[in-house]
């Protein structure tokens, strides 16, 4: 027998004994069911498995008993369908009734791009068309194929989905800019819902309709529905206007232990600044209920306005909250003023204070924006992929994460093993999504999609993303692989990623790097595709 045909045969022995490379997950595409240019993930129907390791064990195919919501754009939003206030910032609604000009100085002033007429004109052009012109409905809502469509809706937004798979979130009609999918309003003019737990929901009320003559000046207050009955919540601070400004909350998910409520968002402190907040009390009086700052990502620091906003946006029955706090343009962090994504090991703790992610992937002062956490402690989002400076330059691209946090004090002992194997599955660290979905029998349909944001995951493993699809698979597998050789088209759709039953830690094959230096073409692009884009590790066109 020849040296070579026992070196073939060696190896092939080898590699029957070792575990197939089969990725992680499987990309699943969902069709929306409704029309638009750009297709995004955002929430996934709670649930479990059997098994504690959830798909990872139980094979759950392709997901489809976990729905999945999204939503379409046309256009991006003039400010988000979902905050309470323009930019998440704008309490004195300065910047926003300025038009063009309002967006141009938000951005220089607080984002930093040397690209702000760009971003200010895409912006300007769809408040315009929401504000003096037709108003015609640019975020329609769906779930796995439905349209989500309340009477006279304009723009529909799905924050969650409940236990059954129906919708929570708020739609605006040509009275009034937000109104909730689900729960009355009675006494306030627009109403926001963020999550429920099937008995209690929670997120926000303001005081006009933010439309017409009513379109500025308003305070909001965080709210909790018990049921149907609307419980505004107080303020931490209460003064409801300061000079120009104006005092906001909201409250984004909760979790209720017994008669012990918490709740997490952010709240109106001193100086009417908008700070992250773990709410407390109990369901007996959800009125009164306390507000807890979470120290280190709060405005003022020491005196200064270190951050423009902070809030918290997850909680889980392990009491482990995560959320974002907005970097001031007047104080960047390594050349941004970006989004930085903190935890809070347990909200129930004396001293609550915000550690920010940091290490591996998590480089200091990267930005992104958070997605969800699940009750095994898997925290899932979007973070800057590379680290230049954004500050007199142009945006950080970003990708989809997933960080199995591991252990915390609030974890009961009946729990703790199933997270510590479910932290194994990812060699207990954090990882780009788009490493995660390599290889195996799935890497051909995989190899059509780069993950740029993961908005939910549920305790069975399922995640609820966005991606960005070459069909028939970029040129390769690398993270900035072209798609037809930088000529091909791309499309914005939403996706689920599911767990491959039967794998583990193994089973992760990295992407590469191409070190080719070629100009991708953008072709077939539109608006929220070039955005995505010029934000994704894989894509190296300049933005102009």
């Amino acid at each position: 027998m020849s040296s070579k045909l026992q070196l073939t045969t060696l190896a092939v022995l080898v590699s029957a004994a070792l575990p197939a490379q089969a990725a992680l997950y499987k990309v699943v595409e969902v069709a929306p069911g409704v029309t638009g240019n750009e297709v995004y993930g955002t929430a996934i129907q709670p649930g479990a498995t059997t098994d504690p390791k959830g798909c990872f064990v139980d094979d759950c195919s392709d997901g489809s008993s976990y729905k999945l919501a999204g939503e379409t754009r046309n256009r991006p939003d003039g400010f988000s369908y979902r905050e309470e206030v323009p930019f998440a910032m704008d309490n004195s609604f300065g910047y926003i009734e300025d038009d063009y000009d309002g967006f141009e100085d938000y951005c220089f002033y607080q984002l930093g791009y040397a690209t702000c007429e760009y971003w200010a004109s895409d912006r300007w052009s769809s408040w315009r068309n929401e504000t003096y012109s037709s108003n015609t409905p640019n975020s329609l809502a769906f779930i796995e194929g439905t349209a989500v469509l309340p009477t006279d809706a304009k723009n529909t937004v799905i924050n969650s989905l409940n236990s059954s798979g129906s919708a929570i979130g708020n739609y605006s009609t040509a009275t009034v800019r937000n109104t909730p999918i689900n729960g009355e309003i009675t006494g306030w003019k627009q109403g926001r819902q963020w999550a429920t737990d099937g008995t209690y929901s929670v997120g926000s009320v303001s005081s006009r309709t933010g439309i017409g003559g009513e379109r500025y000046y308003y305070f909001s207050k965080p709210a909790v529905w018990n049921g149907t009955t609307l419980n505004a919540v107080k303020w931490a601070y209460n003064d409801q206007q300061d000079g120009d400004y104006y005092a906001q909350g909201s409250m984004r998910d909760l979790y209720v232990d017994g008669t012990t409520f918490y709740g997490v968002g952010y709240n109106n402190y001193k100086d009417q600044h908008m700070n992250a907040t773990i709410f407390t009390g109990s369901t007996t009086d959800l009125t009164n209920l306390s507000s807890v700052q979470i120290n280190n990502a709060q405005v003022d620091i020491s005196g200064d306005n270190i951050h423009s906003n902070s809030v918290a946006t997850n909680i889980n029955k392990n009491l482990v909250v995560v959320g974002q706090a907005k970097r001031s343009g007047g104080y960047p962090k390594n050349g941004a003023a970006a989004d930085r994504l903190f935890i809070v090991p347990d909200a129930s703790a004396s001293s609550i204070n915000a550690s920010f992610f940091y290490g591996g992937i998590f480089f200091d002062g990267a930005g992104g924006e958070m997605g969800g956490i699940n009750n095994f402690n898997e925290i899932v989002g979007r973070i800057d992929s590379e680290n230049h400076r954004e500050y007199d330059g142009k945006q950080r691209r970003q990708r989809a994460f997933i960080y199995p946090y591991g252990e915390t004090s609030g974890v009961a002992d009946a729990d703790k093993a199933a997270i510590t194997a479910r932290r194994a599955i990812f060699k207990n660290k954090a990882w780009l999504l788009d490493d995660l979905t390599n290889g195996g029998s799935e890497s051909t349909n995989n190899n059509q999609y780069r993950i740029y944001d993961a908005s939910d995951i549920n305790d069975a493993g399922v995640i609820s993303a966005t991606a960005v699809k070459c069909s028939g698979g970029y040129d390769s597998t690398s993270h900035n692989a072209y798609c037809g050789d930088g000529n091909g088209t791309e499309k914005v759709v939403a996706v689920k990623l599911v767990p491959i039953a039967g794998s583990d830690a193994s089973a992760i094959e990295p992407r590469s790097y191409d070190s080719t230096a070629t100009e991708r073409k953008g072709a077939g692009l539109g608006f929220g595709a070039l955005t995505i884009l010029g934000l994704f590790g894989f894509m190296r066109k300049r933005i102009k």
